[in-house]
């Protein structure tokens, strides 16, 4: 699929909804994408739990992906959630084994890695976009990145501000929403999809 495309796709995402999930949101994130892309179109569905892109080779090693984005009877998005950043080069291997098995995933136009960055946190939760993109263009395949870059909260004396304390996830608020893509024109195209001022 050619860049221009895949932008779309990813703009058509409501992606204020997700500035609304507190704590370790990787499987709010999953949730949030399956119901966007399946109230798009009646001939939408989603596989949660993707099956390993390596048939007949028992569970020594295998490996799946978050969710499968489906059109029609065919896949068509393969889908990673990481918020890891040591984990982003495997995540990329993991879309990769999906694209190239064309036999059992035929139909599938790009991958993407949604990223779950902490801007001031530990180095291991930090964004490194530039081995990421590097890594990804070297796999030449149509890929997509969605950098979602949170900050430390200023949190009040309330309820739920104290509830939010007592777990390092909750004391954060989303900063912004970035993505990159990379598609079989070989084109790059990258912007914003949420940008939040802090007072």
């Amino acid at each position: 699929m050619i860049s221009t495309s895949m932008e779309s796709i990813i703009r058509e995402f409501n992606w204020n909804i997700v500035t609304k999930m507190y704590g370790n949101p990787h499987s709010s994130i999953i949730g949030f994408i399956s119901s966007e892309w399946i109230k798009k179109s009646s001939d939408h569905s989603v596989l949660d739990g993707a099956p390993s892109p390596f048939v007949g080779k028992g569970r020594k090693g295998q490996k799946n992906a978050d969710i499968l984005l489906c059109k029609g009877d065919k896949p068509f998005i393969v889908v990673e959630v990481e918020s890891y950043a040591p984990k982003y080069l495997e995540k990329i291997d993991s879309i990769v084994s999906y694209m190239e098995n064309t036999k059992d995933y035929e139909g599938i136009n790009f991958g993407m890695l949604v990223m779950l960055n902490y801007t001031n946190g530990k180095d291991k939760y930090k964004h490194n976009w530039r081995y990421a993109k590097e890594y990804a263009l070297s796999k030449n395949i149509p890929i997509a990145f969605v950098s979602v870059e949170r900050i430390r909260a200023d949190l009040e004396d309330t309820v739920l501000g104290r509830l939010k304390r007592r777990n390092e996830y909750y004391p954060w608020e989303i900063k912004s929403i970035d993505f990159w893509v990379y598609g079989s024109d070989r084109k790059i195209i990258e912007g914003n999809l949420l940008q939040q001022v802090f007072c």
